[in-house]
């Protein structure tokens, strides 16, 4: 008994050591630990607010394509027009609201001699209603009706033509419609002529004094049966267009005797014209002195002179009448926009002018890259409708 108790004192010391170590071995780790630097977490993203990458993409609207019921629309109003009609595409552009998309087109409409207006424009309203359409606005226009017409979808009615119906000329007594042309600035190029006679019908070339080819071109132009002014240079408002007049140029600040002797030096440049008019001129032809002047030559060498309006302010009427000097003067540009389309648009109103007016005088340009061969095109059209080209010395009085 004794021994076993010696025996146990003998071993507690040791079981003691142990549990002491192990102790310190945990405290030590502790220690490592808690001064160990944290590794970073990851950033937390709260559900309630999803990223925008984590945001599904919306479905976007299916497109609805309104085009064949808008096409469908202006055939069927085009088509109840009354026979002898004439149109032409003005314009078109697309359009879309939202997911609906269609062309918009804009139509321009003659109607044959002896048509009603009122009666044809009914008939066109009337076949648009049938094919679905509906009509938007209706107003008068200078020489005619506008009609704007929709379709409808959801509930909207949408624009898709726009057409401008002209009034039917009215009958001309006597000799019927006559129209002369003048194709100006002429005298750069030999192949000017070639473009003019192409044309086939009388047409009259006003070339500038002192171009290249100014003195060969009238030759030519007289030769092969062509009439041909003198394009004469006048001062315009515009200061730096003023810069270009040249040596043959008639400015406001020059005397009557000056301008004569201008003006007498112009036509030798271009011999053979039978008639004067004015290439710009705004300026000049607004004062009554200077036009005096020009017209007093133009007397004296048996002429005629083209006012081509390049003012409202011109006097050259007044004075001519004074002076017995005969006249003309232009009543539509051609070719101030000189694509083709727009040419023969302002070929036809030259046409339309002559039908309510008995006669019209259009001026375009030589170098014009379309107009000759437009008015080629187009002289059969013209006469068709019983408008007939003719030299411009027809038409002075």
């Amino acid at each position: 008994m004794a021994a076993r108790r010696r025996a146990s004192r003998r071993a507690r010391p040791t079981s003691q050591g142990a549990w002491v170590a192990g102790l310190a071995v945990v405290v030590a780790a502790m220690a490592f630990a808690c001064g160990r630097p944290r590794a970073p977490r990851p950033a937390q993203v709260p559900a309630s607010h999803p990223t925008p990458a984590a945001t599904p993409s919306a479905t976007a609207p299916a497109v609805v394509d309104l085009e064949p019921e808008a096409a469908k629309l202006r055939a069927r109003a085009l088509e109840a027009l009354p026979s002898g009609s004439r149109w032409e595409v003005v314009g078109a552009e697309p359009r879309r609201e939202g997911a609906l998309r269609w062309r918009h087109a804009r139509y321009r409409v003659w109607l044959p001699a002896g048509a009603n207006l009122k009666a044809a424009t009914g008939s066109l309203v009337k076949a648009a209603e049938d094919a679905g359409g509906v009509l938007l606005a209706s107003r008068p226009v200078e020489g005619g009706q506008v009609l704007e017409l929709g379709v409808e979808h959801g509930g909207r009615v949408l624009p898709v033509v726009q057409v401008r119906v002209e009034s039917p000329p009215k009958p001309v007594k006597g000799a019927g419609a006559r129209v002369a042309v003048v194709l100006d600035d002429a005298g750069m190029r030999l192949e000017e002529l070639d473009r003019v006679l192409r044309i086939g019908r009388p047409v009259t070339l006003a070339i500038l004094p002192g171009l290249p080819h100014s003195q060969e071109l009238a030759r030519r132009a007289r030769e092969a049966g062509v009439d041909v002014l003198l394009h004469l240079p006048m001062e315009p408002e515009d200061p730096s267009l003023a810069r270009l007049l040249g040596e043959f140029g008639v400015r406001v600040d020059m005397s009557e005797e000056e301008i004569g002797q201008t003006v007498r030096a112009a036509l030798r440049a271009v011999p053979g014209a039978v008639g004067v008019n004015n290439h710009m001129g705004s300026r000049a032809t607004a004062d009554p002195r200077v036009v005096g002047a020009v017209l007093r030559v133009v007397r004296e060498e048996g002429l005629f002179f083209l006012d081509s309006r390049t003012t409202p302010r011109s006097s050259v009427e007044a004075v001519a009448k004074n002076l017995g000097v005969r006249t003309a003067h232009r009543s539509v540009f051609l070719d101030n926009d000189p694509s083709p389309e727009a040419v023969r648009g302002q070929v036809r109103r030259l046409a339309e002018l002559a039908l309510r007016e008995g006669s019209a005088v259009g001026i375009g340009h030589a170098n014009r890259p379309h107009t000759p061969e437009v008015l080629a095109e187009m002289a059969a059209e013209l006469e068709q409708r019983g408008v007939q080209l003719v030299p411009l010395r027809e038409l002075v009085r």
